[in-house]
């Protein structure tokens, strides 16, 4: 029996702005103009003779059609992408391109790569920084580390662990005669804050904290202030302040002695890291070689 030839342009055409539910995104997605994934779907509405979007003045919804033929074509488009992956990687492990925020990279992962290499001297590894999350379908890149609740639609979230914070400071800032001894005496020293989760209202600051500690006479609103918390960690290792410090990242500190944690109190951060990596990856040996790594390192620390 001839097999059936199947519209596929128009099908991830179709793929595009479902999934974006704009046509002028899934053009930038697929590096064309926006009527021409319009006349993609409407050949493939023509094709079917379904109605796949409703067209509204604001944007699209799918159809009770169009939302069963996106469900199944993700499963078709994703075994596709494990085809190809599998055809590519097939005999040779390569490299990995990791997007990684500048603070893990500083704090967590470059001091721990050299056992990577010892363990896995085939695999190339290319870091790259930035704040901003990866499209991977835009993007060059395998894999990603990203600080968030690990949903993110059509890929993969391993948690790595989960972040905390509390006050950090040098250990000479534990003696003389303005030694830090209580949640009050914080009020004589420098507050150093951290605004790289400022997107998050809920994320914890040195207001949520003072307030949880009942501490009273500290004005939360002084201080240095950072865009990044190891620029923040680095400051309170050199004396120059109290820093509300991540407790996953600076462990390592904590545990040579560069910075003490003064107080017992500590709140959740709210997010935790993840290894995150498109569905179609999975099967790819240097990610399993990373992901692995990754998760014993954690178990180790």
């Amino acid at each position: 029996m001839p097999r059936r030839m199947y519209p596929l342009n128009a099908l991830r055409a179709f793929e595009a702005a479902a999934r974006h539910l704009s046509f002028v995104k899934a053009s930038e997605e697929l590096s064309v103009t926006p009527a021409a994934v319009s006349h993609q779907v409407k050949r493939l509405e023509e094709y079917l003779g379904l109605p796949l979007f409703r067209r509204l003045r604001r944007g699209l919804l799918l159809t009770e059609s169009g939302q069963s033929l996106l469900s199944e074509l993700r499963e078709v488009f994703l075994g596709l992408d494990n085809a190809m992956e599998r055809v590519i990687d097939s005999g040779s492990r390569g490299t990995i391109t990791l997007s990684v925020a500048p603070t893990f990279a500083v704090m967590w992962l470059i001091p721990r790569l050299q056992k990577f290499y010892t363990l896995h001297p085939d695999i190339d590894v290319r870091i790259s920084t930035g704040l901003g999350l990866v499209d991977f379908q835009r993007d060059d890149f395998d894999a990603a580390i990203r600080l968030g609740s690990g949903h993110w639609f059509g890929l993969e979230a391993i948690k790595l662990f989960d972040e905390s914070v509390t006050p950090m400071c040098s250990p000479r800032l534990l003696e003389g005669p303005d030694a830090l001894k209580s949640p009050d005496d914080l009020r004589k020293h420098v507050l150093l804050h951290n605004h790289s989760m400022d997107y998050d209202p809920d994320a914890p600051t040195w207001k949520t904290w003072l307030e949880a500690a009942g501490a009273s006479g500290v004005n939360a609103s002084r201080g240095t202030h950072f865009s990044l918390p190891d620029h923040g960690l680095q400051a309170s290792i050199d004396g120059a302040g109290v820093v509300l410090g991540w407790r996953s990242l600076a462990a390592k500190d904590v545990a040579a002695g560069r910075v003490v944690e003064p107080f017992d109190l500590t709140l959740s951060l709210g997010s935790s890291f993840y290894l995150v990596y498109p569905e179609a990856h999975s099967l790819r040996p240097n990610i399993a070689a990373l992901r692995d790594w990754l998760m014993q390192e954690v178990r180790e620390n």
